[in-house]
């Protein structure tokens, strides 16, 4: 690393962490003034709104990091082309592409952290919040999250079971039934008052099968079967708390997975896991669009700077949300919706760094 990267990237690096504290503590406030009739009815206490707040801040970064970058690139060069450091690293035969080099391979970097913090650390902090917004703020009760209620899922086309109710945490289920279906044709049932998940195998007890075919049905009855088609885990059949994008990349995964078997739509789904990718990467392409707009010494300074930065992440956020909207009923291609906008502003980078002036 050269004198001139760690002149660059140190600032850049100042005015991310400025940036990232100042607004995020902007949209806490915000939120904690529209929750505050909540808390004060609930009758929450402020150690528990503190720690709310705590993993809150995670969700902030989460949702804004590409805007935090945006916003501590614009400051960067806007404050170096502002005091004509800009216009003598150019006179010293310094490029824009040199000096854009070092903050873009940052954002990258960044990019990369910001997808490993969404998808690995974010997922079971965000869960707490989630849980002290459910259970300790709105006083709602845990019931429906660890008993499962009128469960169907398909293990296979025509092959399905049913569950009445069942106990997410003690792993027992009761008036389970499993249906088969050959050539459209009801081939089996087999049923039983209880069931258990018992060695990671279910285990139905004191049931009854019942197979029918063309010379008539047959009856018997078991102690106990394995029924060792199911590969539904206990904690699939729960209810899950907060929103499929909220969940990690490898979880989002899993639950498209259980979409497919119980024959519910996922494409909603998929838009989402798609973006879990695309999201993080716009942190490294608003270094592209922002830093020739900011490198223009008559357009530099903090004010014209935050204004290009609040309108740039409008346009990026609204259209997102469009093309994401778009996705989720299929007007356009899965790859459109997640891959569009970065494309576009991407391609809009470029254009903007070779008509710049080096």
């Amino acid at each position: 690393m050269k004198k001139l990267d760690r002149y660059l990237l140190w600032p850049f690096l100042r005015n991310l962490a400025s940036v990232t504290f100042t607004v995020g503590v902007i949209i806490i406030v915000i939120n904690l003034i529209e929750e505050l009739r909540d808390f004060i009815d609930h009758d929450v206490p402020i150690l528990t709104i503190l720690e709310y707040y705590v993993y809150f801040g995670g969700w902030v970064i989460k949702s804004f990091f590409p805007v935090f970058i945006l916003l501590s690139t614009l400051f960067t060069i806007s404050l170096l082309a502002r005091k004509n450091e800009i216009l003598a690293m150019k006179a010293a035969g310094v490029s824009l592409y040199r000096i854009t080099a070092p903050i873009l391979l940052a954002a990258i970097i960044l990019s990369a952290g910001h997808f490993y913090y969404n998808e690995y650390i974010f997922p079971p902090l965000n869960q707490k919040r989630l849980e002290i917004k459910e259970f300790t703020i709105e006083k709602r009760s845990r019931r429906q999250y660890v008993t499962a209620s009128n469960v169907y899922r398909q293990i296979s086309p025509g092959y399905f079971y049913t569950i009445l109710s069942f106990e997410v945490e003690r792993f027992i289920g009761k008036e389970i039934k499993v249906y088969r279906r050959v050539n459209n044709r009801l081939a089996e049932i087999i049923s039983a008052p209880t069931v258990s998940y018992v060695d990671f195998k279910w285990l139905a007890q004191g049931g009854t099968v019942r197979r029918f075919s063309d010379s008539g049905e047959t009856y018997t009855e078991f102690t106990s079967m394995v029924l060792s088609d199911i590969k539904d885990k206990p904690e699939d059949l729960a209810q899950p708390l907060g929103n499929p994008q909220d969940m990690g990349y490898d979880q989002l995964k899993s639950y498209i997975d259980l979409m497919k078997r119980t024959g519910a739509p996922f494409e909603r789904e998929l838009v989402d896991l798609g973006l879990k990718v695309s999201f993080p990467v716009t942190s490294a392409v608003v270094v592209l669009i922002s830093i020739p707009f900011a490198a223009n010494p008559r357009r530099s300074g903090i004010a014209v700077s935050f204004a290009a930065g609040a309108i740039l992440a409008l346009l990026y956020f609204v259209a997102f949300r469009i093309m994401q909207s778009a996705g989720y009923n299929q007007k356009i291609p899965l790859e459109a919706a997640v891959w569009g906008i970065n494309g576009v502003f991407f391609l809009f980078g470029c254009v903007s760094m070779l008509l710049a002036r080096k």
